[in-house]
This record gives structure tokens, C-alpha cells and sequence, in this order.
């Protein structure tokens, strides 16, 4: 009620003030002063509600229920009194003295609610007529201004612009303070004199009061050993025995300090002070305490506010307020040293003398401000500050202020060594101080005690004593109390109050991470040392002294984790470790990192993850915090996760902060890195220096567990894309480094090093590249450890290591012979190409065009652009062999001839001259595989085979030298200018060129003598060897063989007629939507007699295949249809749409839907077609398909891979389930294997024969769970198996980063054919089109439907529908255009499709393709006469037409 009278008050002034002020005889300052007073009770009020007095917001902020922020929000809502206020009544006539003061004081009050930079930088002359009248006026007006300066000074702009004023003004306030200081004083003894009877009743008073002693007593307690006596040098207490009478000082000295203990603590008035702040107060509940009322008591507590009349104390309040910002200018600290400032200070933060806790908390900033100058630091501590800073009572305003001075004190190393060099006593009450301000009410205090800690712990007297008052149990508890870390918690907390916990939390983590870094190099120093006893050799371990403060390196913190997780004996207890796990202190730290991202707008969430992750990396030394790091964290929603998947995530780069994902990646390492074998046994074995390893499988099972953690949480996938990382460029190779190292940890495992080993990384060179140069060239050194750490990681993947020699066998010498003797020649024109490319890359363009006119060059010289070219990976098992290293480069090629298939000569040639030799033989490579070929000029003559290693100075040639002589090779007779001196070079391009393509021709597998003219724009590869029984790879001779022997025409047959047959596809019809709507997916027909698609308005069109003519259309939603699945012997359709629904639907005569599902794709089981499986982001739903309700639910958060496009599916037998790359067992209705994730978009399909699980580009065996192959062309499409399921069709999966037309895939408008029984590419179709949306076909595998998005000339997007004949090639007119697309096809396999071309193209009249050219005529008649297209008169045995004529198609029919 007393509030809303106030404010009553307030707005009836305003009022009046609104009527009256223009009128002349208005007495404005008797508003002001009523206003004024007004807002003084109010702030006395504001004061009990025990606010932070370093909150330095609007009252109305800091506590929305005060009546004080109220009025002053009233007050600025009106600007006309707020700017009449400044401009007009305070910047009036000067000789208007009352007027000034009113208005001095009023703005004075509504200081802590003013934005002063608007009233002291936009109001000329203000400032100078402030300083005018604090330094020449008299009181109380000199007070208000010195007040008002106070809050001028906060601004840097202001305080810097009157630099000289405020240089004469510091000086004469200090002489103010001490003449106010001696007023004080005198006031004080009149006040104690007055009311000395009551001294012993009254709180605090006891500090007033000496001791009652005899006589006698006194006498001895004057004596100069008995001052020393209970003092705080404890050398001269110990020079002499203590007499009686001086134990009897002792004994009541002890007696006088537990009374000021008991009057000090919380509980001594705690019960009043609670129920002051809650308002219910009663005069017998403060008189069971004490005999003192709370009036006497406030000040000591909270303080008083009152600016008239303004009292001594006052007085001084404001001019200390003033002197605080200036206390940070280092101009102005002579003048605190010149009038003896530490003095006055002292004087006021002893409540025994001062009265006014204000008044002490004032001082107390001032002090701190001055502690911010080192030498003002040391002289503090000189005059005993510290002690007596800590006997500022507490609860009290005074104590938040020791805080501050506190922390302060901390940033100084000089300062806090002699800090620590202080009475043992007087150590322990600072600890206890500090603690106890970790736990009051005001989070600044909190905030400012747990940094003093955090720049504290490096020394070591200060960490045992936090340790010996259960410091860290009230560090945790800081954190651990706040509601934003309660996830159960729903209560709505303010926007400050949330800042305000992440700031404490901040500061709180950074004493968390100086803790644990301070006590494990503490316990590395004593592992040392207890193996420096048992090991005479070894120097001694140097301690460092416990006030000196520990240098805690990052480097240094993270050697000492790696020596302790070595040397600590598993069964030796690390105390803070378990008193870390006693207080929950791992699982708040992995639910603060696991929340902390979501944290958005705070800007110290970086710096705070990244101590909090610190603070983990130190306590994972220990194996229990390793396991800890497997359990879930809760987190918001009801939501849990493992810890470890949180730290692969941040590692990953979650934070998109480097240094985030260093210490994520070094917790990581720690993890999986660790020593297999730990010391076990007991401390005294072990400090008597036995080394004898036991409780190995514990160390074991310890790390088995934490490789499979990672494993299972896509840890691998997010260390393999790390490896590759560019950005940000300055810390990419240091995070290279950190995840090849984590890889090499992981790599000990056997599982996860079988999976390493089909990946694409090992296998096709990459990791080898990266070796190469460093993403940014100054950070050689971080490269340098990369390169260490891949050469392990592929010595452990590969099972040998990289530059172990091979021993040569008989094959690998016989090949080198055959490499020696063949004879190389080239295309020189095809030389010559290349010489002008570089011309003109060179800017030779005259050159260049000599070149290009004399050698008679085609104008367009570049080579065409083709398809990317897939690396060939579906080698053999003895193909990809790690015998020897087959990296071939691409760099200057593709500048060439606008290719990548062409190798470069230029590494080898200008940086490699002196490296190790190559083999001319590679058994190990797949032959034609592109990419560099490392030769070395200087020894173009030799050819080693591996092992072969010629012993230096040996006069002996190689027997499988190209050349007889090679005297002339040694880089020490070209250096000597020998052959210069002859006017010749013995090297020429020639035998440059030569020797590159001899190179080529070493890496066949199977190398021919007699070699046709190689090609500088492909790379060479030479014919494999096929045996008797081997099908030929002729399809005439195959077909001709199957009437003599085996059905496919010999061995393999099987397979070259899929690639001869998949490899052909011709375009027949295209059915375009009539409505002018898209279509994303299409289907067969259950009778073939229909071609059916969705379209984007949520139609399902049924096309007939015979007149080509849309027969019906059926609606079944207003959003489009992506995919939708007919049963196979009823009629029910399935349909799935684009904004996450599915349902079913019966159709007949009448279309109706049956049921409707949330699941965003459904589809029908396999064998029986009883049940419907539907996806739902990573959960799969299994329906009952005659009731439509649910059977089973499989998800399992823990599991979850969360693919974006996660598609549920049964495999051929319906027993189990892949969902998000997880396989379920669905009669049990549990999960029984994870498989690793290796890309974010597909989760992969079962494979027709049962046995295997393709996901992405990676197949999995479902038996044993290993990783059987990798297939890059497969990475980012989705797939379709044929129906007799031998046959892969791919389509590439469009990204929506990545819809843009820079960032679109090659592949995007393609579709790809493999065989499914090896993963061999068989062909590329590129359909010319923005991309492919669907494709299906038919029960025979003779057609195959695509919908294709078209753009079109006017620049829109047309969806079409085209069906393929699969088999055939396209008639000649279609070919003629289509030439160079044709040749673009990509065979990565191996010589059959070239061959089968070359006999198509030589054998156009012979028996394949006999009266093919007349058969197209008559079809062409055919469509023409008829304009209807129909599957039976395609391959039909009763046409006259093709009997005898068309034996073509009737060999690939019979092939099918």
C-alpha cells in the first residue's frame, strides 16, 4: 500500500507541476523537494529488499516489484519535466542557489534509472557546471554535483574530455575526505559515548568493546609478549613459554573472538534478516534475538539513503563515489599515495569506527578500483589489507565489496605470491571468506569469489586449503542449483535472470578447469618423483614452492594427462576425481555441454564449452571418467542423449568455434587413445618401482568400450570428414592432426580397423593426398604431425608399414622385364597439344598460335569435357593390395586438357627428384586407375622391382635398365655442370614423355611387350589375359558358344551379358502431365497395361502403354505425391505425400481411402504383403494392412542415426527391419546392430539376396556386420534394384544446400547401372535434364520408366515421363546428336565395353545386326500408320518382320 501511495504522490505532483509550472508564481523547488523525498524512502525501502549493489541496472529490472522503479519509470515517461528538469532549472542562473539544489538533488535520486549518456554528453556545459560547483560551491550543493560527477566519470567520452579538471579536482576531494573523516570520527564518539550502556546488547557492538580484565591481567596483556601472544606471528608466540596470566589473556582473547564468530555468521540473525526481507517482521522475533531494534541494526546490514538532510557520512558517500572511476587512471594514482588514501579506506571498513555499511562498501570499490595499479596491490599489502579486509562482517552491503577487492587482488602474480606468503590463519580466513561468498545471495559476489578462485588455484596453498574446506562441493553447487540447468524445471524465467546464470556459469567453469589442471600436474610431480626414486639415473623431480603459482600451459596440461593415464596404477585413487563423482560433478558437465549450444545471443558460450570441455579432457585420465562419458544426459523435452555423442557433435563442428573442436577432438583422443595396458597393483608396489603390468583386461575392456561408443555414436564418419577440413584456414591442419590421431586410437580395434580398410580413404589414395602440402603453408608444423599420425593410421589399416621393402618375387621381376623391353610410343601431335595449352596458359598467345599454324593443329585443341570418372574400386582382393604406394596426381592434368584422367609429370619432376625409388611394377594397383605417377629424372633409366634396392657406389648396371649407361644420372655430375660444359643436354621432352608413359605401363597388372601409340590425354591400360573357359567377350562368339557349352557361353558369361545389355537404353515415349503439373514419381501397372505416376496436385494418372493416352485420374491429396506402391494380388495402393502423411487406399470402381497414417513414407512388406512399414522422421511404424492398426513401433533413441531421408524397409524374408541404420528383429521387436554412419542422407536398403545392407556407398554383410565394399559411385542415390534383382539402377539424391546450379552434382541428371552381384559399374545415362526425380520397371526388365525435370527455353521446369527399351541402342537419328554423350558414358569396369563398341561399330552388317536398319524403317511406319505404341509387338515371335530378320533382339531377349 505504501507503494502505491507513493506513486499517487508522484503522479498528483506531476500533475500540479503540469498546471503550474508556466505560471510565475509556481514554487517549483518545493515540487522538487517533495518529489525528491519521495523517491529517498523509497530507495530505503528498495535497499531492505537486499538487492545486489553491483547491479547497476534499472531498480525496475533488478527488482520489477519496487515501488522505486515504478516512480522512476513514471517519472521519465514524462519528458517535458524530465528536460525542464536538466536544461532549465540546472542549468538556470547561477545565482538561482535553491533552484540548483532541488534539481541537483532530485536528478541525484533518479540516478540509478537514468541513461546518463543522453544527460551528460548531449547537454552542453552540464559537466563544467558540475565541476564548477563541486570545487567552489558550498554544501549540500557541492555534494550533489560531487554525486552527480560520480555518474558523469562512469563514461569514458566524458571523463576522458575533462582529464586536467578532474587532475585538479582528485587531489582536493581526498583533502575533503580526511576533514570529513575527523568530523566523522568525533560525531562517532559523541554517538558512543551517548549510548555506551547499550554497546553490549547491540549487533556488532562487541567490536567496541576491550576485554574485562584485572589489573593485573591488563599488565600482562600490555607487555610486549603478550601482544604477540594471540597475534598473527606465530614465531614470537613460540620464543618463550606463556605464564598463567598470560593463558589467561589467552583464554578470554579466545572467548571475545567466538563471540565475534557467533555475531559474524549467518545464523547469529538470519531468522530476522529472512523475515525482514519477507515483509514479516515482529518486534518479539528480533527481541529473541537480541535487544536491539532493526533500526540499529539496518545500517550495519543494508545502509541507510537519505540526501537531506545530508549527513557527514553522506557526504563522504558521494565523494568516494566520485573517486572510484578515477582510481583507474593511472595519472591519478599519485594522488591516492600523496593524501595516504589506504588510511581512509581502513578507517571506513572498520564498522567498529564507521557506522554506515554504505559508507564501507563505497570505500571498499574505491579500494578496489586502486588495487587495479600493481604497486597499489603491494602497498595494500604491506599495510595489512587483506586482514583487514576480512574483517568486514558478513552478511553485509560491505562484504560483496571484499569481493570484488578480492578477485582483484588475484590478477597480480606479485601481489598473490605474497598473499600466499601470509599467516597460516589469516590464508584459512580468506578461503573461508571467499566460500562463503560463493554461496550468499548476490550473484555478483558469486561471480567475483569463483574468478578470484579460478586465478587462485595454480598456487598451492590455496588449493589445499579449498580442498580442506570442501571447496569443490560448494563450486558445484554454485552451478548445480541454478534452475537453467534443471531440465524438469518449467517456470518462466526472465531474460536478465538467464544471463545472469550463464555468466556465473561461465566464471564457475573457468575455477573448475584451473582446479583440475592445478591437481593433475600436482599429481604427475608425485608419479615422477616415485619413479625418479626407483631409478638412480634419472634427475630429480624439482618442486615448485606452494606460493608460486604453476604455469598451466595447454600443451603442458595435456602432456601431464598422457603421463598419468601411462604411469597412475589403475587401483590408486585420485581424490578429486572421486569427490567429482561423489557430487555428480561428470554428468553436470556433459549436460552443461549438451545444453549450452541451444544457448543463442551469449557471447561467452564459446569460452565457456570450451572450459567445461577442458575441465572433461583432464578427468577422463581415469577410466571411470571414460565410462561416465558413455551414460545419457537429460537434456529439455524429456530428451536424453550419451555424452559422448554430444562431444563427437562439438567436435564435428557443432559450434562452428575451432577451439571448441580441439578440445572435444583431445577428449576424444584421450578416450580411444589410451594405454591397452595400465599399471595395476598397489600404491607401495608401485612407488617402490615395479614396472610389472597387471589388470590388463581392464585397461582392455575400458578402451573396447569406448571405441565402440564412438563407433556407434558416427564417431568415424565425423573424424573422416574432419580429416579433409579447409576451413577456418588458420586451425584446419592443427584439426587434421587431432582427428588422424583420434582415427590412429580407433584403429586398434579390430572391427573398426576392418571398416577403415574398404573405405575409399585407404583405398583410393586420398589420405595420401592430403599428405601432400598443408592447408595453410605456415603451419608446417602441425602438418608435420598429421603426416606422422596418417603414416600410422595406414601402417595399422594396411598391416605393413608404408617403407617396408618388399622382397620381389618371380612374377614382379618377369613383369619388370617385359616393362623394360616394350617399346613406347606416343601420339606427337597429342604432344604437341599439350605445348600449346601450356603456351597459352603462360600468356604466349603469339607462341602459341605459331605452333598451332605450323604443326597444322584443330583450332579447338582442348579435349571435351567429360563425366567425372569414378575411381575404379571393385577390384580383386589381391588388387588392392597396400604392397606398394600407387598415388598418381591430377593436378597439372586437368589444367591441360580439361580432363581428370590425365596424369602430370610435373611433381616428379621439380620436387621428388631425390625421394625414395618407385617400382616399376605395381601389383597392388588396379591398372589405368588415375592420377600421378612419381618418376624421378634422374633415374628415367632405372627399373627396380620392390626390393631390389641397388647398394650405393656399385658399379654393376640394373638387368632391367632401359639403358646401358647411367653415369650420366647422377645429380652430382649434372650439378657439376658436366653436361652444359658439352653444348648438349643428354634429357630431352622426348625421353620425358617416354619415360612418363613407361611409368603407365609398369601399373598394368598383366604389361604387354608390343604396345599400341599410348595417349597423353587417357590413361594407359593394357588388355587382361582371359583363359580357355572364360566366355569371350564378343557377344556374337558368346551367343555361338551356348550351343556347344554352357549356357551363358563360358565362365563369367552371365556377367558381360548384364553389362552388355544394361549398358544400352533407347528412348521410345514420353508422357507429359496434361493438367501442366509436375510428376515426381511413376510405376508400373500390376498388368503392364498401364504406366502410372503422381503429380505435384496430388493425382495419381494412369497412361496406357499402348495408345500412349491418359485413361483415368484419380485425387488423393491437394499437396503432390512423392512415391506410392501397388500390392501385387489386390488392389490396395499406397500412397505417400510431401507434407509427412501416408495412407492407404482400395480402388476399384470407386477409389476410396482406407487408412491414414502420420508416417511420411510407407511401404508393403516383402514376401507376404500383410504389413505396411511407415517411416516417421527416425522412427518406423508397423501396420496390420487388413485393420490398419499399429503392430510395432522400433525406434531407440539412443540408436538413432537420424538420416534425413530414413526410409524404412523389410528385408526379402520379413524378418527383420532396417530403420536409420539400425537393424531390428521384428519378432522380437528389439535392435540388433547399429551400422556405422558414413553420410547424413541415406539409410539404405536390403539387397534381393538377403545377406547384404547397402547404405550410401557402403555394403554391409548382415551375417558378421563387416564392411564388405565401398562404393563411391553409389555415394548420395538412392537405388532400385531390377526385378530379378541382378541390376542396380541409381539416381543421384538432390540436396537442398545444394539445389543451385553451381552446386549440383555432375551425376544429377544421370542414371547409372550396376551390377549388383560385384558393384561393378556398368553405364552412365546422362538424360540431359535438371535432374531425375523416380524410375521403376517393368516385371520383364525390358522397360524402365523415368521422370525427368526438363528446363525448358522459356526457363521453366517441365516434368516428363520418358520410357526406355533396356538393350538397345539409339536408332542412327537419335545417335547423331547424341554422339558425344554416347562416348561420355562411364564404364569403369573393364575392357568388355570398349571391345563390344568396337565390334558394334566394325560390324554394323554382319549377323548381330543383319536388316536392323529395314526393322527400324518398318517400326518407324508402324508408329506412323498407327500413331499406337504397344509391349506386344515388341519382341513378338509370330511377327513376320522379325523372323529371320531382326536376330538381334532375339539375342538379347534370350540373353534376359
Amino acid at each position: 500500500m505504501a507503494a502505491l501511495d507513493s506513486l499517487a504522490q508522484l503522479n498528483s505532483l506531476l500533475e500540479e507541476w503540469v498546471r503550474e509550472h508556466s505560471n510565475g508564481s509556481f514554487n517549483v523547488m518545493n515540487t522538487l523537494h517533495r518529489m525528491a523525498e519521495l523517491l529517498e524512502r523509497e530507495t530505503e525501502e528498495y535497499y531492505k529488499m537486499d538487492p545486489d549493489p553491483f547491479d547497476d541496472r534499472h531498480p525496475g529490472r533488478a527488482v520489477p516489484t519496487c515501488a522505486l522503479g515504478h516512480l522512476m519509470k513514471t517519472l521519465f515517461k514524462s519528458e517535458e519535466f524530465m528536460n525542464k528538469l536538466v536544461s532549465t532549472y540546472l542549468m538556470s542562473n547561477r545565482d538561482n542557489t535553491e533552484l540548483h539544489i532541488a534539481a541537483s538533488r532530485l536528478l541525484l535520486d533518479v540516478m540509478p534509472g537514468l541513461e546518463t549518456t543522453i544527460v551528460f554528453q548531449e547537454t552542453d556545459g552540464l559537466v563544467r557546471r558540475l565541476l564548477h560547483w563541486a570545487e567552489f560551491c558550498e554544501d549540500p550543493l557541492r555534494s550533489y554535483a560531487t554525486g552527480l560527477l560520480a555518474g558523469a566519470m562512469e563514461l569514458q567520452d566524458v571523463a576522458d574530455k575533462f582529464k586536467d579538471a578532474n587532475g585538479t579536482l582528485v587531489p582536493l576531494m581526498l583533502t575533503r575526505l580526511h576533514k570529513l573523516k575527523c568530523d566523522y570520527e568525533k560525531e562517532n564518539q559523541e554517538n558512543t559515548s551517548s549510548h555506551s550502556h547499550e554497546d553490549n546488547q547491540r549487533h556488532f557492538g562487541i567490536f567496541g568493546q576491550e576485554p574485562k580484565q584485572s589489573p593485573e591481567k591488563k599488565v600482562s596483556a600490555e607487555s610486549p609478549t603478550g601482544s604477540h601472544s594471540g597475534g598473527d606471528n606465530p614465531q614470537d608466540s613460540s620464543q618463550s613459554c606463556p605464564t598463567r596470566d598470560e593463558k589467561s589473556v589467552k583464554s578470554e582473547s579466545n572467548s571475545r573472538r567466538e563471540s565475534m564468530k557467533r555475531a559474524l555468521s549467518p545464523s547469529y540473525y538470519s531468522d530476522d534478516l529472512y523475515r525482514f526481507k519477507r515483509g514479516r517482521i515482529r518486534e518479539d522475533s528480533i527481541n529473541e534475538c537480541s535487544n536491539s531494534s532493526w533500526a540499529e541494526m539496518k545500517c550495519y546490514v543494508i545502509g541507510t539513503y537519505s540526501l537531506m538532510p545530508l549527513s557527514i557520512a553522506m557526504k563522504q558517500r558521494v565523494i568516494l563515489q566520485y573517486l572510484t572511476p578515477m582510481a583507474e587512471y593511472q595519472e591519478l594514482i599519485g594522488a591516492a599515495f600523496e593524501h595516504n588514501a589506504l588510511d581512509l579506506v581502513f578507517f571506513y571498513m572498520d564498522l567498529k569506527k564507521n557506522a554506515d555499511v554504505r559508507l564501507a562498501f563505497e570505500a571498499i570499490k574505491y579500494t578496489a578500483n586502486l588495487l587495479c595499479h600493481k604497486k597499489f596491490a603491494i602497498e595494500f599489502l604491506s599495510m595489512q589489507g587483506v586482514q583487514k579486509a576480512l574483517q568486514v562482517p558478513r552478511p553485509s552491503v560491505a562484504a560483496c565489496g571484499v569481493s570484488l577487492c578480492i578477485y582483484y587482488l588475484s590478477y597480480f602474480e606479485d601481489a598473490m605470491e605474497r598473499v600466499c606468503l601470509l599467516p597460516d590463519r589469516t590464508l584459512q580466513d580468506l578461503v573461508s571468506y571467499t566460500l562463503w561468498l560463493l554461496e550468499c545471495s548476490h550473484d555478483s559476489s558469486r561471480c567475483h569469489a569463483a574468478m578470484f578462485f579460478g586465478q587462485a588455484f595454480p598456487y598451492r596453498v590455496i588449493l589445499n586449503l579449498f580442498d580442506q574446506k570442501d571447496g569443490l562441493r560448494r563450486l558445484f553447487n554454485v552451478i548445480s542449483t541454478l534452475q537453467i540447468l534443471d531440465v524438469d524445471d518449467q517456470r518462466e524465467v526472465g531474460d536478465d535472470q538467464i544471463f545472469t546464470m550463464k555468466q556465473l556459469i561461465r566464471h564457475v567453469s573457468l575455477a573448475l578447469k584451473k582446479y583440475f589442471e592445478a591437481h593433475i600436474c600436482h599429481k604427475v610431480d608425485e608419479i615422477k618423483r616415485s619413479h625418479a626414486r626407483s631409478d638412480d639415473n634419472n634427475s630429480p623431480i624439482h618442486e615448485i614452492p606452494p606460493y608460486k603459482a604453476l604455469k598451466l600451459t595447454p600443451e603442458l596440461v595435456q602432456e601431464n594427462i598422457e603421463i598419468m593415464m601411462e604411469l597412475m596404477p589403475i587401483r590408486v585413487h585420485w581424490a578429486p576425481e572421486i569427490t567429482c563423482h561423489k557430487l555428480g560433478g561428470i554428468k553436470l558437465m556433459c549436460q552443461l555441454i549438451a545444453l549450452a549450444p541451444t544457448w543463442n545471443h551469449f557471447t561467452g558460450k564459446t569460452e565457456m564449452i570450451k572450459n567445461v570441455l577442458d575441465v572433461i579432457n583432464v578427468l577422463v585420465a581415469t577410466p571411470k571418467s571414460q565410462l561416465a562419458l558413455l551414460e545419457s544426459v537429460p537434456m529439455y523435452n524429456n530428451i536424453s542423449t550419451p555424452a559422448i555423442s554430444v562431444l563427437i557433435g562439438l567436435a564435428e563442428g557443432e559450434l562452428q568455434d575451432p577451439e571448441v573442436q580441439k578440445s572435444a577432438l583431445n577428449i576424444i583422443i584421450n578416450c580411444v587413445c589410451g594405454p591397452v595396458e595400465r599399471l595395476g597393483g598397489g600404491l607401495g608396489r608401485f612407488v617402490a618401482g615395479s614396472k610389472k603390468r597387471i589388470n590388463l583386461k581392464v585397461g582392455e575392456d575400458v578402451l573396447s568400450k569406448m571405441w565402440n561408443g564412438v563407433r556407434v555414436n558416427n564417431g568415424i564418419m565425423a573424424l573422416l570428414k574432419l580429416l579433409s577440413i579447409k576451413t577456418p584456414i588458420t586451425d584446419a591442419d592443427c584439426i587434421r592432426a587431432l582427428a588422424c590421431k583420434a582415427l590412429v586410437g580407433l584403429s586398434r580395434s579390430e572391427t573398426v580397423r576392418q571398416i577403415m580398410s574398404k573405405l575409399p580413404l585407404f583405398n583410393n589414395g586420398q589420405i595420401q593426398l592430403l599428405m601432400k602440402e598443408p592447408v595453410l603453408q605456415d603451419k608446417q608444423q602441425e602438418h608435420v604431425k598429421f603426416c606422422k599420425y596418417a603414416n600410422e593410421l595406414l601402417e595399422r589399416v594396411l598391416g605393413k608399414k608404408s617403407s617396408a621393402n618388399l622382397d620381389a618375387s618371380l612374377e614382379d621381376i618377369r613383369r619388370a622385364d617385359i616393362v623394360a623391353q616394350s617399346r613406347i610410343t606416343f601420339q606427337e601431335k597429342e604432344l604437341l597439344q599439350l605445348i600449346h595449352s601450356h603456351l597459352q596458359s603462360k600468356g604466349l598467345a603469339e607462341a602459341a598460335a605459331a605452333l598451332q599454324r605450323e604443326a597444322n593443329l584443330p583450332r579447338s585443341i582442348t579435349p571435351p569435357n567429360v563425366l567425372p570418372a569414378q575411381p575404379c574400386v571393385f577390384s580383386s582382393p589381391h588388387l588392392a593390395s597396400p604392397r606398394i604406394s600407387r598415388q598418381i596426381s591430377h593436378s597439372a592434368a586437368a589444367h591441360l586438357s580439361g580432363t581428370p584422367d590425365i596424369p602430370s609429370t610435373s611433381s616428379g619432376y621439380y620436387s621428388n627428384s631425390s625421394s625414395q625409388r618407385e617400382s616399376p611394377t605395381n601389383p597392388g594397383s588396379t591398372p589405368g586407375t588415375p592420377g600421378p605417377i612419381r618418376f624421378h629424372i634422374g633415374r628415367h633409366n632405372q627399373q627396380f622391382s620392390p626390393g631390389l634396392v641397388p647398394v650405393r657406389g656399385s658399379a654393376s648396371k640394373s638387368r632391367f635398365s632401359t639403358e646401358k649407361d647411367c653415369s650420366l644420372n647422377s645429380p652430382v655430375w649434372r650439378s657439376k655442370g658436366h653436361l652444359k660444359g658439352q653444348g648438349d643436354y643428354d634429357m630431352t621432352l622426348d625421353k620425358i614423355v617416354t619415360e612418363y608413359l613407361r611409368k603407365q605401363h609398369a601399373l598394368c597388372r598383366n604389361p604387354v611387350t608390343t604396345c599400341p601409340p599410348m595417349s597423353l590425354f587417357k590413361p594407359h591400360r593394357c588388355p587382361e589375359p582371359r583363359g580357355r573357359r572364360m566366355a569371350p567377350l564378343n557377344a556374337t562368339s558368346r551367343i555361338y558358344n551356348r550351343m556347344l557349352g554352357p549356357k551363358v557361353g563360358g565362365i563369367g558369361g552371365a556377367s558381360v551379358d548384364r553389362k552388355f545389355i544394361y549398358s544400352r537404353f533407347r528412348p521410345c515415349q514420353s508422357y507429359r502431365n496434361s493438367d501442366d503439373g509436375g510428376m515426381l514419381c511413376c510405376s508400373f501397372s500390376r498388368d503392364e497395361q498401364y504406366l502410372m505416376y503422381g503429380t505435384f496436385w496430388g493425382d495419381i494418372k494412369l497412361v496406357s502403354l499402348q495408345s500412349g493416352e491418359e485413361t483415368a485420374s484419380y485425387n488423393f491429396h491437394q499437396v503432390p505425391i512423392e512415391d506410392f506402391q501397388q500390392a501385387k494380388d489386390h488392389d490396395v495402393l499406397l500412397v505417400s505425400y510431401a507434407d509427412n502423411g501416408s495412407g492407404v487406399w482400395t480402388y476399384g470402381d470407386v477409389v476410396e481411402n482406407k487408412y491414414s497414417f502420420e508416417d511420411s513414407h510407407i511401404e508393403f512388406s516383402k514376401l507376404i504383403q500383410d504389413r505396411i512399414i511407415g517411416t516417421k522422421e527416425e522412427t518406423a511404424n508397423i501396420y496390420d494392412v487388413s485393420t490398419g492398426q499399429r503392430i510395432l513401433k522400433l525406434f531407440e533413441a539412443n540408436k538413432a542415426n537420424n538420416y534425413r531421408e530414413n526410409r524404412a524397409t523389410f528385408n526379402p524374408t520379413d524378418e527383420l527391419v532396417l530403420n536409420d541404420g539400425v537393424l531390428w528383429d521384428i519378432r522380437s521387436g528389439k535392435s540388433i546392430h547399429k551400422f556405422d554412419k558414413f553420410n547424413d542422407n541415406i539409410s539404405g536398403v536390403f539387397h534381393p539376396m538377403g545377406l547384404e545392407i547397402i547404405i550410401n556407398s557402403e555394403v554391409w554383410d548382415i551375417r558378421s556386420y563387416h564392411l564388405l565394399h565401398t562404393v563411391p559411385a553409389l555415394n548420395q542415390c538412392q537405388i532400385r534394384f531390377n526385378n530379378r534383382g541382378d541390376i542396380i539402377y541409381a539416381i543421384y539424391v538432390m540436396d537442398e544446400e545444394m539445389d543451385d546450379f553451381k552446386g549440383r552434382s555432375p551425376y544429377s541428371s544421370t542414371f547409372r547401372t550396376f551390377d549388383s552381384t560385384d558393384y561393378s559399374s556398368i553405364a552412365t545415362m546422362d538424360v540431359r535434364s535438371k535432374s531425375i526425380s523416380d524410375l521403376c520397371t517393368d516385371r520383364s526388365d525390358c522397360y524402365l520408366a523415368v521422370v525427368e525435370n526438363l528446363n525448358t527455353e522459356l526457363g521453366t521446369e517441365e516434368f516428363v515421363c520418358k520410357l526406355y527399351e533396356v538393350g538397345k541402342l539409339r536408332d542412327e537419328e537419335d545417335d547423331q546428336p547424341e554422339d558425344d554423350e554416347l562416348d561420355e558414358v562411364d564404364d569403369e569396369d573393364d575392357d568388355d565395353e570398349d571391345l563390344l563398341n568396337d565390334f558394334n561399330d566394325s560390324n554394323d552388317d554382319d549377323f548381330f545386326t543383319d536388316g536392323d536398319d529395314d526393322d527400324d524403317e518398318d517400326d518407324e511406319d508402324n508408329e506412323e500408320d498407327n500413331g499406337d505404341f504397344s509391349f506386344s509387338d515388341m519382341g513378338s515371335d509370330d511377327d513376320d518382320d522379325d523372323d529371320g530378320d531382326d536376330i538381334d533382339d532375339d539375342a538379347l531377349f534370350e540373353l534376359l
